[in-house]
């Protein structure tokens, strides 16, 4: 499925979801130089930038980085191919795989990516997968929005944390709600440009999702995973 303006749906209640999704991921950065693998429209580039790392957006799209470059001319991106990353070896503290990973696995020399990240990583650097989490609930949401896309497994993603030699020291699951009621980028947004029914309901899911870890439901019930490993 194509989608039109997907830049747009930033600054309908998606923009903060998507805001969210960074702040969980964010909070596990390490060093002073990030690596954004897979940037996309270049949010979470943007944002580890503003806190003040050196982070560096890189994509396959040459229209999506140019995209990046003229919306965010404070950060660093790059057109660059992930089977053959244009740095020097031991570049990065920390590698971000941010809604990138099922893309690789699925549409790359997924060997060639594993062998260039392992080689562009510092010695004690980290990696950060956090992506859709495979389950019946994102089926249906794909099934009845009419979007397909690649699969990376919530238990694929630990093999491949663990056989490019990184050993996992967090993992949960993320988003209850929002994402849907949000529609993410291809679905319909439910939820009225109110700044404080975002707030509530960001709020709310937070202690959901909360729970919902605590009681080991989230492979189940939660719409992204967030694996981070360290070496």
């Amino acid at each position: 499925m194509k989608i039109k303006n997907p830049e747009k749906r930033l600054n309908q209640f998606w923009g903060q979801v998507d805001k969210k999704h960074i702040k969980s991921i964010a909070e596990y950065i390490t060093g002073g130089k990030v690596l954004d693998l897979g940037c996309g429209l270049g949010t979470t580039t943007k944002y580890v930038t503003d806190l003040g790392l050196e982070c560096v957006g890189i994509d396959y799209d040459d229209e999506v980085i140019s995209y990046c470059k003229s919306t965010y001319p404070d950060c660093i991106f790059q057109a660059a191919d992930a089977e053959k990353l244009p740095f020097e070896d031991k570049s990065f503290d920390t590698i971000i795989l941010r809604d990138a990973l099922h893309h690789f696995f699925g549409e790359a020399d997924f060997d060639k990516v594993k062998s260039e990240i392992i080689r562009v990583a510092k010695s004690n650097a980290r990696i950060i997968f956090f992506d859709p989490n495979v389950n019946l609930l994102l089926k249906t949401m794909r099934k009845l929005s009419a979007h397909k896309d690649e699969e990376c497994k919530y238990e694929t993603a630990v093999r491949i944390m663990n056989e490019m030699g990184f050993k996992i020291i967090h993992h949960s699951f993320n988003t209850v709600y929002s994402l849907p009621l949000s529609g993410g980028y291809v679905g319909i947004n439910f939820i009225p440009s109110v700044n404080l029914l975002y707030k509530i309901v960001l709020h709310t899911e937070n202690v959901y999702e909360w729970l919902i870890n605590m009681l080991g439901l989230g492979r189940h019930l939660c719409w992204r995973y967030l694996i981070v490993g360290e070496k």
